[in-house]
């Protein structure tokens, strides 16, 4: 059974380096969008972990740190997400939610408290205090987009140790590799994974501050 940590990065690792890719009708809600063509892109470095290689200094490591994080490109944010449920639908919804929630979270940060973040290898901004309750707490409508959610149905199934934001409810899974019941009777789950991006020509931090209304911060 593979450890969850190979799993989310080696998904996350494969859709980020296609071309393009479409988001997901089901996490959004919405009609399938195709991704612009200047949707960032990765190569998979191999290593303990992998690094996903976006470019321009971008470089994401393949372990638990890449969440809650905001990477920063040039001409983007990025954020990553996962999620869990019994459906794979379900799932992806987690996925792109959670990755949504942390860039909001984390734009509102570093444009109203930028103090609270501190810069990591790889081009990310993180909390220095790695206490949910000092991001800055407010609704912000960003003009992004989920890209890549998609789940690991076709890898396998291992045992969790990287939660996006929050509690997941992430238990021990099945390798059966679909939606349902083992042969035991005990449910298993399907792991899904998104990045959701924020282009830098449709927000500044200058945009963000004068478009959230901060609940408390």
């Amino acid at each position: 059974m593979s450890n969850r940590r190979t799993v989310v990065f080696s998904l996350v690792g494969t859709l980020a380096a296609a071309s393009v890719m479409h988001a997901s009708r089901s996490a959004t809600a919405t009609p399938v969008r195709q991704a612009p063509p200047d949707t960032p892109k990765a190569i998979v470095i191999p290593g303990k972990p992998p690094i996903l290689d976006f470019g321009d200094g971008v470089r994401v490591p393949c372990d638990k740190s890449a969440f809650l994080t905001l990477w920063e490109g040039k001409t983007y944010w990025l954020t990553l997400g996962a999620g869990r449920a019994h459906y794979s639908e379900q799932a992806q919804g987690q996925s792109v939610k959670y990755a949504s929630a942390a860039m909001k979270l984390l734009l509102m940060t570093l444009a109203i408290a930028p103090d609270r973040l501190e810069q990591v290898d790889g081009g990310g901004w993180r909390l220095k205090s790695r206490n949910i309750k000092d991001f800055v707490h407010g609704a912000v409508d960003l003009p992004g987009n989920p890209f890549w959610p998609n789940n690991d149905a076709f890898m396998g199934f291992g045992t969790t140790d990287a939660p996006a934001l929050g509690s997941l409810g992430f238990g021990t899974l099945s390798s059966m590799g679909a939606s349902g019941y083992d042969i035991t009777g005990s449910w298993i789950y399907v792991d899904a994974f998104a990045a959701y991006v924020v282009f830098k020509r449709d927000v500044t931090l200058d945009w963000v501050r004068s478009h959230t209304q901060v609940t408390f911060d």
